[in-house]
């Protein structure tokens, strides 16, 4: 067990829930001096997505995230993602929350599995913090934020062994494993079976340092080559021509962890039948969880004691639906399985009073206060935003 693997998970879903949020919002904006009061505008755009990286990138959240730490649940993961998305004006309902996290885990789930080997999967993440710097270009404060994270990687990963890097692999695809949701895109693409499966592919570049498959060598006991056998492997390999590059500005060259939804194309997210099997059989028992309690200490720690609560009136800022009409989304609220909504989880940290001071002092630091929020009337038209989602 690897108690690395959290920022890399972390870092790498936030990337893919700004590329969705991005491009739709990319496609609805109105130029500013055409946009009326209540529509969308590209200033708009480029708050919500200052507002969230800000938040994401926070000093003192990058600092407890990358303490050693083992992996926590998905709900768990959840509830901080859920606070992040309402670091902005915008505001989702659970089932248009539900339908974001699948693409972001579908997206990232794909790209640890192709990942040539165990290390790659921090270009991966390199691959998303240069899209997030692209986004945030015009805002130098909070482009230092994200230099600084890179810093952090570069010191926490640099000096690991492939054996680590290994493990982190297997974490990953262990917090993914019963995960099987239909993603269009990628059944377009016909990289995902109807079954919510990803289908490998049997082509492409081997891994950095290896070469294709096809040829045996016999050594004796002196280590001299004494034999050679070729066999065919079913595939169409070739060498890679370069190893990506791991500085702070540099050809990358993996393609994996970069923006799927720069091309405009309709997305649609569907359970599969075998993932709604599995939720009903693994309902969870109401019998307290020996894990609830570290789970809470968590978040506690990453997000300051902070409590998310339904708002009891009209909410604040824009409201974003991502299905096509009010209706779908409140009939996807309904159908999805119990066991895998997400509750509202209330953080109170209270066992003494210098770690509650200390709690409070985190969060006001992930707070954005110096912008007010806008009306609850403008941006009516992002009801529709994700029509295409």
């Amino acid at each position: 067990m690897s108690v690395r693997t959290l920022p890399l998970l972390f870092l790498n879903l936030g990337g893919e829930m700004l590329y969705i949020l991005d491009q739709r919002l990319r496609a609805q904006n109105i130029p500013g001096d055409k946009a009326r009061k209540d529509e969308w505008t590209e200033v708009d755009r480029k708050r919500v997505l200052n507002d969230i990286i800000s938040t994401m990138f926070n000093r003192k959240f990058m600092e407890e995230l990358f303490k050693p730490q083992d992996l926590y649940s998905k709900k768990a993961l959840r509830t901080v993602y859920d606070r992040l998305a309402h670091a902005s004006i915008m505001r989702l309902n659970q089932a248009s929350m539900d339908k974001l996290y699948d693409l972001m885990t579908m997206a990232f789930k794909y790209q640890v599995l192709l990942c040539p080997r165990p290390k790659d999967v921090l270009l991966v993440t390199f691959n998303h913090l240069d899209a997030i710097k692209d986004f945030i270009r015009d805002a130098p404060a909070i482009l230092h934020q994200v230099d600084e994270t890179f810093r952090l990687l570069t010191d926490t990963y640099g000096g690991l062994s492939a054996g680590e890097f290994q493990l982190i692999r297997q974490m990953l695809l262990s917090f993914f494993q019963d995960l099987h949701i239909r993603v269009s895109i990628f059944l377009k693409d016909r990289v995902q079976n109807s079954n919510g499966r990803f289908v490998l592919p049997m082509s492409g570049p081997v891994p950095w340092g290896t070469e294709v498959p096809g040829l045996i060598r016999m050594f004796n006991n002196k280590g001299e080559e004494v034999k050679k056998v070729n066999f065919k492997h079913g595939g169409n390999y070739v060498t890679a021509p370069k190893e990506g590059s791991f500085e702070l500005y540099g050809d990358r060259f993996l393609k994996l962890g970069t923006n799927m939804y720069s091309v405009n194309r309709p997305v649609e997210t569907h359970m599969s039948e075998a993932s709604k099997n599995l939720a009903s059989r693994t309902e969870e028992s109401l019998a307290p969880n020996p894990l609830a309690k570290e789970e809470l200490n968590f978040l506690a720690r990453l997000m300051g004691g902070m409590e998310i609560k339904k708002p009891l009136g009209p909410e604040p800022g824009f409201r974003l639906n991502l299905f096509t009409t009010d209706e779908e989304e409140e009939q996807a609220a309904l159908t999805r399985p119990e066991e895998l909504s997400y509750e509202v989880i209330n953080i109170q940290a209270t066992q003494d009073q210098q770690r509650k001071e200390e709690l409070a002092r985190i969060m006001g630091e992930l707070e954005i206060t110096d912008q007010p929020r806008q009306s609850a009337s403008k941006g009516d038209d992002l009801l529709a935003m994700m029509d295409e989602l």
